[in-house]
């Protein structure tokens, strides 16, 4: 004799709800937590600072949002933290300042250095 048939709907709810909790916890698993030091030693304000895998035009979110303030101000030094793919090192860094001018830093080795310095030069 079978087993019953509500026996067998609860396990493929079971089923269905399971699966995309084990795919959203692999997801997680390939992004790890990146502390990005940025000095902004320029005669302007940052307003955004936008990570994306090198030569994409993907970018993620406004890193500074995350800031008390907003933005970051002249000689100040501040600490973002950005989800980078654990097997990707390098990333293209798109800052946009307070007259909405951008810059692109491209190729960026978040492995090896964390540290950026921002200037006018």
């Amino acid at each position: 004799m079978g087993k019953p048939i509500l026996y067998k709907s609860v396990r493929i709810l079971f089923s269905i709800f399971t699966l995309p909790v084990i795919a959203l916890s692999s997801q997680a698993v390939l992004a790890e937590a990146c502390n990005i030091q940025l000095h902004n030693s320029s005669s302007f304000k940052i307003r955004e600072v936008k990570m994306s895998h090198v030569d994409k035009d993907n970018w993620g979110e406004n890193l500074v949002d995350n800031l008390e303030d907003k933005v970051v101000w002249q000689d100040q030094s501040v600490n973002l933290q950005f989800d980078r793919d654990r097997d990707e090192c390098l990333y293209d860094m798109k800052i946009i300042n307070e007259h909405n001018q951008e810059e692109k830093l491209h190729g960026v080795n978040l492995c090896e250095n964390s540290d950026f310095e921002i200037s006018d030069e």
